[in-house]
């Protein structure tokens, strides 16, 4: 097969590979946390406490829609506003230990189902598959 034929063919491998993986995480994800929570969950959980408004630019979502998913999240207990010693008017969010715990359960759910998706891939071939996702992540990186 020549270069350009394997590459458009990698390309629509990885589309269904993609979709078909965003199904199974928003299976996991969405029933505890639906929409863009699931986002901000992520967002905090590798970032740390950050102002609403930086999680909306990191997301593209409005102020108003950050306030609403971080309301439903603070009711449910995943979350808590922290409020600024120094500026009562600056308000971050932060994972509570209930968020976290969830997190948790879910990624572990996750990583079952990853388990499940490449049983039967070699070591040797996730190794290359990691090399290669990693290379062309660089590649991105370096464009």
């Amino acid at each position: 097969m020549d270069r350009q034929r394997s590459l458009h063919d990698l390309e629509d491998l990885f589309w269904q590979l993609s979709r078909k993986m965003e199904h199974l995480w928003k299976d996991i994800y969405a029933k505890t946390f639906p929409g863009s929570q699931s986002r901000i969950m992520y967002l905090l959980e590798q970032n740390g406490p950050r102002k609403m408004s930086e999680l909306a630019n990191s997301i593209h979502i409005t102020a108003g829609a950050i306030t609403t998913a971080s309301n439903l999240l603070i009711e449910n207990g995943y979350i808590t506003r922290l409020r600024n010693e120094q500026d009562r008017r600056v308000v971050h969010l932060d994972l509570t230990d209930k968020g976290k715990t969830t997190l948790n359960e879910l990624q572990n759910e996750g990583r079952e189902i990853m388990k499940l998706i490449f049983h039967d891939i070699s070591d040797a071939d996730l190794e290359r598959m990691h090399t290669l996702f990693k290379q062309a992540s660089s590649n991105i990186d370096n464009r």
